[in-house]
């Protein structure tokens, strides 16, 4: 199975891919957002990448404006709100458009909680091999295997 490309019969189960997504945000603004990111987040990743909420973990950290920089100045001074999303899902489970999808609309979704957004707040979507991740003290291959035994 090639990076980015489903398998010949499609992306796999849904049973073989849990997420585990890390916001890093900052904001001008101090208002507790904890809850609405979780949600909006969690939300998405099920939706746009087709992945079980129920089993989602999400870990969120807001970093004062003074200790984030871009392009060597703190974020108090470039006035904005900025972010760092990352999702760890199963290689192989999400097709190349559904990757792009999901980019723009937590970039949008962030920016509509957040406030206007410094263009370089960034998502990744990192694709682990099933058996170097898992949950529960299972690997997503062996989770995979066990449910078409």
């Amino acid at each position: 199975m090639r990076r980015g490309h489903a398998s010949p019969g499609g992306p796999a189960n849904q049973e073989s891919v849990v997420p585990f997504i890390h916001v890093r945000y900052s904001t001008p603004v101090e208002k507790d957002l904890r809850q609405a990111i979780a949600t909006f987040v969690t939300d998405t990743t099920a939706r746009a990448l087709r992945k079980k909420a129920d089993v989602t973990a999400v870990a969120l950290e807001r970093v004062p404006p003074g200790d984030w920089f871009i392009a060597g100045k703190p974020l108090t001074e470039h006035r904005k709100a900025t972010f760092f999303v990352e999702v760890r899902v199963t290689l192989g489970t999400n097709l190349k458009e559904e990757k792009a999808t999901y980019l723009r609309e937590v970039f949008q979704g962030m920016e509509a909680l957040l406030g206007p957004v410094h263009p370089e707040s960034y998502v990744h979507v990192h694709e682990a091999t099933g058996d170097a991740y898992g949950y529960g003290g299972v690997s997503q291959e062996a989770r995979s295997v066990r449910s078409t035994s």
